[in-house]
This record gives C-alpha cells, sequence and structure tokens, in this order.
C-alpha cells in the first residue's frame, strides 16, 4: 500500500521538474482560506512544524508534500549521506537533491527562500510548484498545499490577488483525478466557506471531496451540539467524509508545544466534548482516512492514467518527428514539396482521408463559391435595375436623334442591354477574386504535420507561398480579362434573332407577350383576333413557329411603322425586349463563368502546382545551393525540440514507473 503511493510520488517529481504539462496525477489538493487553520492540518499530519507563517499570503507557490514512510534502505542512505544515526525524521527538496534537512526550521528558511525565486519578491504568485519530500515513521501520503483563499490585497500584493489564487487553485481541483482537501473553520458558517464554494463548483456532486473542519476549540460552548452535526455531515455535501481536527494554537506554537503533546490534547478534547462521535475525528483518523481515499483513488483512476500517458506518449513523438533535424537536407527538401502539392490538391479534390465534419473546406468551399454563391447573387439581379418607364422614354427620344423612331428602336435596345449587362460583370469578377482567395486559404488546411514543419523553415515557407500566390495571380488577370471580354461581347453584339432568344421571348409572361403583339398589330393593320393564341397540347409547336415568325417581323425593322405611334407601347416593347434578352445572356453567363474559374484557375493550379514547385523553390535551391541557408530554423524551434524531447522522457519513465501500479 505504502510503496502504491510512492510510486505516484515518483511521477510526481518526474512531471514537476519539466513545469508545465497536462498528465492528471492522482493527488490531494488542499484547499482553504487564510487563517483557516490549512497549514496546522498539514503540521500536524507530518508531525513536524515546517511551513512559513506570518500575515498576509504566506504560500505563494503550489507546494507538493511528499510524505514518505522510509524503509531502512532510505534510512542507511541517510546516515550514509549525514553521518548521524539519531536522525529519525528528515526532508529533501527536490530543486536540492543531494542536501538532506533534519531542522525542520531550515525547512521554513528554504521554502520561503525557493518561493522568492520562482515568485519573486513582491507577493506575486508562481504556478510552479515546489517538491518537499519528508521521510517519517508515520504515514505515505502526498498533498498540493495551495495560498490560502484571500479577497482584499494587503500591503503591496497585486490588487488581482484574489483572481490570481483563484486561477491557481482551479488549475489543481478542476482536473477529474484531484481529491480536494477543503479546511472548514468550525466558528464560521459553513455554508459561506470559500473552500467548499470551489469544492462544489468543481465537484458538484461531492464525490472527491472531503472536508476538515478545523478551530473545534474556539466555539462556543452553546453551539457544539450544531457542529456536531456539521462533524456528522448533515451541513455539508460530501462524499468522502467530514472530520474534525483540534490543533495548536499560536499560543502553542509560542510556546513550542510538541507535537506529540498536541495529539493528546486533542484526543481529550474531543472525548469531553464530542463523546458519540470523537473516535471518528481527530489528525490520526484524518491522515489513516486520506491514506486509504489516495490508495483507492489510484487504483481507480489507473486505467485512465495509463491510458493518458499513452495517449500524450504517441502525440508526443509525431510532434518529435515533425521537429527533427534531417539527415539528408536535399532529400528532406524534396519530399516536403512534394507532400505539399499532394496535400494542396487532395485537399482541393476531396481525397484527404481527414475529412473534417465541421466545416466545408478545399474544392466544396470553391464549389459553393462558384456554383452557389455566384449564382444566386447574378440571379438576384433585377433586369431592369434602375431603369424605369421614364428613362427608357428619354432614351428612345434620344437614340432617334431628329429622325422618327421606328416600331423596335435597335440603337436604344443595344444602348439598355449593354448598361443592363453591366450589372453582371462586377459579380462575376468578384467570383474570381473569392475563389483566389480561398484557393490561398485552403493552403492552411493542408495536412497539420506538413503545416508545423513549414512553421519551422519560414524561408521554405514563404517561397512555396510565394509560388502559389503568384500562380492564381497571373491566372486571376488572365481569367477577369477573359470573363469581362467574354460579358462584353455580348454586350456590343446583340443577336436578337437567335433562336434561343425568340424562345426566351416565347417563354415570358403571357401577358407581356399579348402587350408586344397587340402593339405590333395595332401598327401593321392587322386584326388582333387573327393573332390570339390558344395554346393545346397538339397544336403548341405550331404556335409557337406563328409567334416567332410575328417577333421576326416585328424586330426585323422592315415594316413601316405608324408614325404617330405611342411612346408607352413602344416602352413597354423595349422593356419586355431588354428583360427578355438579360435573361437570355444571364443564362449563358451563369453557365460560363463557374466552368471557365474552374478550367483556367482551380484545374491549371492542381495540374501544375507540383512543377511550379519544382522549377521555382527546389531547383534554385540546388542551383544556388543555399539548402543550410532555407533551413535555418524559425526561433524557439530548437527550444521547442527540447521541450517535447524533456515532456517524452518524463512520459516514458512515468509508464515505466507505472508498471509496478499493477501488482496492486
Amino acid at each position: 500500500m505504502e510503496s502504491l503511493i510512492q510510486i505516484i510520488n515518483k511521477l510526481q517529481d518526474v512531471f514537476a521538474v519539466i513545469g508545465e504539462h497536462k498528465i492528471d496525477l492522482p493527488q490531494i489538493v488542499v484547499v482553504g482560506s487564510q487563517s483557516s487553520g490549512k497549514s496546522s492540518v498539514l503540521e500536524s499530519l507530518v508531525g513536524r512544524s515546517f511551513l512559513p507563517r506570518g500575515t498576509g499570503i504566506v504560500t505563494r507557490a503550489p507546494l507538493i508534500l511528499q510524505m514518505i514512510r522510509y524503509s531502512k534502505h532510505d534510512k542507511e542512505n541517510m546516515i550514509k549521506s549525514t553521518k548521524n544515526k539519531n536522525i529519525q525524521c528528515w526532508a529533501t527538496f527536490l530543486h536540492k537533491p543531494g542536501t538532506i534537512y533534519d531542522n525542520f526550521d531550515e525547512v521554513r528558511h528554504e521554502i520561503e527562500k525557493q518561493t522568492d525565486v520562482l515568485a519573486g519578491s513582491n507577493k506575486g504568485i508562481t504556478h510552479e510548484p515546489i517538491v518537499l519530500k519528508v521521510f517519517t515513521l508515520s504515514y505515505d501520503l502526498t498533498f498540493v498545499d495551495l495560498p490560502g483563499i484571500t479577497k482584499v490585497p494587503v500591503g503591496d500584493q497585486p490588487e488581482d490577488i484574489d483572481e490570481q489564487i483563484q486561477e491557481l487553485i482551479f488549475k489543481y481541483v478542476e482536473q477529474e483525478n484531484a481529491i480536494i482537501l477543503a479546511v472548514v473553520t468550525a466558528n464560521t458558517d459553513p455554508t459561506t466557506s470559500e473552500s467548499l464554494k470551489i469544492a462544489r463548483k468543481m465537484d458538484p456532486n461531492g464525490i472527491r471531496t472531503i472536508a476538515v473542519v478545523t478551530k473545534l476549540d474556539l466555539i462556543d460552548k452553546g453551539t457544539i451540539q450544531d457542529t456536531t452535526e456539521l462533524l456528522c455531515g448533515h451541513k455539508i455535501p460530501v462524499k468522502l467524509g467530514i472530520i474534525g481536527v483540534v490543533n495548536r494554537s499560536q499560543k502553542d506554537i509560542n510556546d513550542n508545544k510538541s507535537m506529540q503533546e498536541t495529539l493528546k490534547s486533542e484526543k481529550e478534547f474531543l472525548r469531553l466534548n464530542y463523546p458519540d462521535i470523537y473516535k471518528k475525528h481527530g489528525n490520526k483518523v484524518l491522515a489513516k482516512t486520506l491514506q486509504d481515499i489516495l490508495v483507492k483513488h489510484i487504483k481507480k483512476t489507473y486505467p485512465v492514467l495509463h491510458k493518458n500517458l499513452q495517449d500524450t506518449k504517441l502525440r508526443l513523438e509525431n510532434e518529435l518527428a515533425t521537429l527533427q533535424t534531417p539527415d539528408s537536407k536535399v532529400s528532406f527538401i524534396l519530399t516536403l514539396l512534394k507532400n505539399i502539392s499532394k496535400s494542396y490538391c487532395d485537399t482541393i479534390l476531396g481525397n484527404r482521408k481527414d475529412i473534417s465534419d465541421k466545416i466545408v473546406i478545399g474544392g466544396a468551399r470553391i464549389s459553393e463559391i462558384i456554383n452557389e454563391e455566384y449564382i444566386d447573387k447574378i440571379n438576384q439581379i433585377n433586369p431592369l435595375y434602375d431603369l424605369s418607364d421614364e428613362q427608357i422614354g428619354i432614351i428612345l427620344l434620344n437614340a432617334s436623334g431628329i429622325t422618327k423612331s421606328s416600331f423596335v428602336n435597335e440603337k436604344a435596345l443595344e444602348h439598355m442591354i449593354f448598361r443592363q449587362l453591366n450589372n453582371i460583370i462586377e459579380p462575376s469578377m468578384s467570383s474570381v477574386d473569392f475563389v483566389r482567395v480561398e484557393m490561398l486559404k485552403i493552403f492552411d488546411s493542408i495536412d497539420e504535420n506538413i503545416l508545423e514543419t513549414l512553421k519551422r523553415f519560414p524561408r521554405i515557407n514563404s517561397d512555396v507561398r510565394n509560388v502559389l500566390n503568384k500562380m492564381l495571380d497571373e491566372k486571376l488577370n488572365d481569367l477577369k480579362i477573359f470573363i469581362k471580354s467574354f460579358i462584353e461581347t455580348y454586350q456590343t453584339c446583340l443577336n436578337t434573332t437567335n433562336p434561343n432568344f425568340l424562345f426566351q421571348l416565347v417563354r415570358s409572361s403571357t401577358e407581356m407577350q399579348d402587350e408586344n403583339i397587340s402593339a405590333f398589330m395595332n401598327n401593321t393593320g392587322k386584326s388582333i383576333d387573327d393573332h390570339k393564341f390558344v395554346i393545346s397540347e397538339d397544336n403548341e409547336k405550331e404556335e409557337s413557329e406563328k409567334k416567332i415568325q410575328l417577333f421576326k417581323q416585328m424586330l426585323s425593322g422592315l415594316n413601316d411603322l405608324d408614325k404617330n405611334i405611342e411612346t408607352s407601347k413602344q416602352v413597354k416593347i423595349h422593356k419586355c425586349l431588354t428583360q427578355c434578352y438579360f435573361e437570355f445572356i444571364r443564362e449563358i453567363i451563369r453557365d460560363f463563368v463557374p466552368k471557365r474559374i474552374h478550367h483556367k484557375m482551380v484545374k491549371l493550379v492542381l495540374d501544375n502546382f507540383e512543377q511550379e514547385l519544382d522549377d521555382k523553390v527546389f531547383t534554385p535551391y540546388v542551383i544556388n545551393r543555399s539548402f543550410e541557408e532555407v533551413m535555418t530554423e524559425e526561433e524557439g524551434v530548437i527550444d521547442e525540440r527540447q521541450r517535447v524531447e524533456n515532456m517524452l522522457n518524463a512520459v516514458n519513465i512515468a509508464l515505466k514507473n507505472m508498471i509496478d501500479i499493477q501488482c496492486f
């Protein structure tokens, strides 16, 4: 049983050396307000007075206190080092492994000294722990002692000292493997206890919280019954138990009252005041209870801890593989460039194995831009945007000049169609820009390991990105010029006899058709009734052909029209023709632009990216013999590699130590 806790102590030592880590170790975390008796509880358990005392915040760094029930071998090593056979209890610090302390006043001074080293001398807080090992014949236990909870800064304490302390406490107690030892004073209302508030927040069901009630000797005699209910668990909902203790008072400390005497006085006090329950309370009961809880907790959390270590090992090995310096720089860069091209193309083509289930990326996002967002934008364009009937009338008059207008004014129609098709140019150009931006973004979503490698080598990273950027820019300009020219072709070269346009007119609303034909018939002296169309399923094709012939006559301009034609009728005709022709051209453009972007930007980059990287990146490196230069690592990479190596080494040691736990 004892060695099981000592195995966890070894894990604490390993991870305390490397500093910050995410390994959740089973440990008892002591939480309490300032002056709650937290230090006295720990000293009573150890049986020595060794913790710093004073006003304000005394504990400013996490103190990992490992009580080790020493073996014969441990004592022999201690005697060999100190030449002193009379020592029964001694201590060592992880940061001073060769020094043995048997004077616990010196232990206190070393804690104060190391606290100033880690946290500074200005009353600040540090997250770096101090690891203290106390070798004793009493118990195997391990604690994390944290700064006392305070609300008001005193003296030269930082204004946000309460937030700093809360952050440090939460860092330890939020871990699922932590047992919370909440110190509560008997002479205050437990519902206002800060330690219990924190415990309830982090452990709402109380399944990993044990409460210690201090200062039982300071309560009024009339409240003993209330305190009895408190000690019996009627007021604090914790599952691991509530234990009352009586520790040394300040007077006892000043009088150098021994721990043995304190324990004797405590037992007598509890027997006299709590005769029915005194055997369940006191520091000895607390130590035994904590030892049992910790052993059970270690056994319970072993599978999760072991899996966590295995997962961490695998992750660190992958990180280290990314951070390693390659043996052959030429081969490394050539392989890296090929992997970049492959991952980039796979991301666009949807060939990645690690397909995201969170966001749409890669080729799917490009498809959204050109096949959905772009189409939606141009579909929403009003064919007659900013073209009122009054404006059409003015255009018709101005396009006629000094002559009378024919029934269909081709110059006016060309002008209006040119003007309205302008509204399609901007969204078409923008869609090219959006695809370019997305193709640059896609580079940042390629394989994470490749991106991490590129971060190490800023020069290669910059050169590769420049190649992609230049490829896209070249395609962008050519593509935008071509698309604009394509649309301008339809602006300047009208073909109103195009069969597809005529079908567009036929497909226009019945009301619009009737207005156009009515206006035309009225001005050719023909009867409207003769040309009403009732289209049935049998003669639909025949009647459509008749309509087309009429529209051809109307648009040919060969007929002499009535000189007194009303302008309003001409407006309706030109409005209809402009709208239909716009919709006819829009249908062509919305089919053409996405295909052109895919063919002349996306596909060309996919087809040529690897070759461009070879020509513009790798070949110049070879010619200039600059492999050493381009593989200069980013500042901090060497430190990061060392950090990962240290962490991996620690995890491997931890896994080796955990083999022994399986025997229990």
